[in-house]
């Protein structure tokens, strides 16, 4: 796997190197990216107001039944301020337990090549996020559990949107995605930073939901190099978990050294592959101050898995 993350340490990288993974396919890591460099917290502005969500437990594991609502508004995303409509998100990153329950069901529907994925990283407890997903894995997955739920699916193979998104690897670009459909979706990077931040009702932290790394998020001085259970850190100011560190968290877009692209209202990124990269957002269980930032910027070949790769839901 080559990932490519700016700021960080030597000792991080190589730790990195030691846990994770690369895909099982032969698609190659992306080529040299530019560096990306971090920015200050800015102002959300909105009049609308946020509600929680609830979880419901199925067979002891989390099944994201209720999402986060989470009121659009505008906020200042590099140094372009943009406009994001309204959505909801999941509480939890997707758990191992929901990602098997939601699989099983696909392999009989016409999905053919989901992988097993994994039970975190030397998991604490049961409900540690799934890992070992890439990009194409958690996009198909989202389209499953559209299916499975009875929403229409977003993917599709083409800009024809007659086919649903089930099998192979297909670089899904902006015009065969159904973004009208009421199916689960990966945020786009706007989305995810907007939410991370806390959304209309934001206190400015620099991570999500507090100041201090270790009370919002499994990182360097607490996880043990382990994943750990969902939902057990502080939440944000939305009622989300887990946005500033357990896992990395897979975005819709391609990655792209100008953020944010694709104008100012709702943008979903750059039209086409650059360096055949797809956005990773938030910190990993061994992140430091920076990797745990809600404006930090990671991202990956779309074909790469690893034991810090997971993801949530987004749902219109």
């Amino acid at each position: 796997m080559n990932l490519k993350l700016s700021g960080y340490s030597a000792v991080l990288v190589c730790f990195l190197c030691a846990v994770c993974s690369c895909d099982k396919g032969n698609e190659s890591s992306p080529a040299t990216l530019p560096t990306i460099s971090t920015t200050g917290i800015s102002g959300i502005t909105s009049s609308t107001a946020q509600s929680g969500g609830t979880i419901t437990s199925d067979g002891g594991g989390f099944t994201n039944a209720n999402m986060v609502a989470v009121a659009g508004g505008t906020f200042t995303a590099g140094s372009t301020l943009v406009t994001i409509s309204s959505f909801k998100m999941d509480k939890y990153e997707v758990t191992y337990e929901l990602w098997i329950d939601v699989r099983n069901w696909a392999l009989t529907h016409g999905y053919t090549d989901l992988p097993t994925g994994r039970n975190g990283f030397s998991p604490v407890g049961t409900n540690n996020p799934v890992t070992e997903v890439n990009w194409y894995d958690v996009v198909k997955w989202c389209n499953a559990r559209s299916e499975k739920d009875g929403y229409s699916p977003v993917y599709h193979t083409d800009k024809t949107l007659s086919v649903i998104y089930r099998t192979g690897r297909i670089n899904v670009d902006v015009e065969a995605v159904k973004w009208t459909a009421n199916g689960y979706r990966l945020p786009t990077e706007c989305e995810w930073e907007f939410a991370a931040r806390g959304g209309t009702r934001t206190h400015g932290y620099t991570f999500s939901g507090g100041n201090v790394l270790a009370e919002v998020a499994w990182c360097s001085s607490n996880s043990g190099n382990s994943t750990h259970p969902v939902g057990q850190k502080k939440a944000n100011e939305l009622g989300i978990h887990d946005m500033s560190g357990n896992v990395y968290e897979w975005c819709w877009d391609y990655f792209g050294s100008a953020y944010p692209v694709g104008g100012a209202s709702d943008p979903k990124g750059p039209l086409t592959a650059q360096n055949n990269a797809r956005v990773l957002r938030g910190g990993p269980f061994y992140c430091n101050e920076m990797g745990g930032s809600v404006v930090y910027r990671s991202y990956d070949a779309p074909s790469n898995r690893s034991v810090t790769y997971g993801f949530r839901c987004v749902q219109d």
